[in-house]
């Protein structure tokens, strides 16, 4: 974000106190950035950083979508839908066969990865959650590591999301405490938790991520909520069926929502498509 002020005075604007920003200065910088070519990830990403930087300075909702702050809103045009099925149950793993190697490794890192698989969380946010705090009987409140700030809650109903609850909080020495040793700084741990989980035959290169486990639990919500399995594991709803198609979208908004996005769109990323198209 620092960056984005030093471009603003770049481009002519001088801004006395962050205070004073407003949305001809995301118009400005948008214009800026779509013309060196950046990537709509890129784009979409630094746009985002500055809607949560408006909120922080007490203007929520100043910042709209990024279409409004390029020329060509193909530049921002992001293809969210999955095309592969990146699931541990798609490779024919699980983490079941993977633990025993991973607690002798490390302990830590084989329970947030089985959070990750209970509660469909990211790498950051199961590092840093703090077990005791979170569990609120009924659900789970997501508030540590989040992207964008993003305070959530996640409905505890399975056996195995109560049964991962109470061995993590069994793990921690300090009872209030993150998953993480305090002896680690996030940076740290985030390195040492990639090296284990390669050592273990979890990388990219292996055809399976920490980060599948996430998608694994999104499609598994999908296919409660509708009896089917999900369009990037070979199933979907019949698209003449307005009792189909209806439940496709209550599961698909329940699968953002717990994945921590607001838009139901964003669950293509992790179900693909009945439908098709980009946002």
């Amino acid at each position: 974000m620092e960056k984005g002020f030093v471009e603003l005075r770049k481009l002519g604007y001088k801004l006395p106190d962050v205070s004073g920003f407003k949305e001809r200065h995301m118009t400005a910088l948008g214009h800026a950035w779509e013309a060196q070519k950046l990537s709509s990830a890129t784009l979409q990403n630094r746009i985002s950083v500055f809607r949560v930087f408006a909120e922080w300075i007490g203007k929520r909702g100043m910042i709209r979508d990024a279409i409004y702050y390029v020329k060509n809103t193909e530049s921002v045009a992001r293809q969210l839908a999955a095309k592969t099925d990146k699931t541990w149950a798609a490779q024919q793993k699980s983490l079941a066969e993977k633990l025993e190697e991973l607690r002798k490794k490390d302990p830590y890192v084989a329970m947030q990865l089985e959070l990750q698989r209970a509660f469909g969380l990211r790498m950051k946010e199961a590092a840093l959650l703090r077990p005791n705090p979170a569990d609120k009987v009924d659900y789970l409140a997501i508030a540590w590591g989040t992207k964008g700030g993003r305070d959530r809650v996640v409905r505890i109903e399975t056996d195995y999301q109560k049964d991962a609850l109470v061995r993590a909080k069994a793990l921690l020495l300090v009872g209030d405490g993150p998953m993480i040793p305090a002896n680690y700084s996030f940076k740290q741990w985030r390195n040492h938790y990639y090296y284990v989980c390669r050592k273990c035959g979890i990388s990219r290169k292996e055809g399976i991520t920490s980060h599948g486990l996430r998608h694994e639990r999104l499609n598994e919500i999908y296919t409660q909520i509708t009896g089917k399995r999900s369009p990037i594991k070979g199933g979907g709803v019949n698209k003449q069926s307005v009792e189909e198609v209806n439940l496709d979208k209550v599961a698909r908004q329940e699968v953002a929502e717990v994945a921590g996005h607001s838009r139901s769109s964003i669950a293509n990323a992790y179900l693909g498509s009945n439908f098709g198209g980009t946002r």
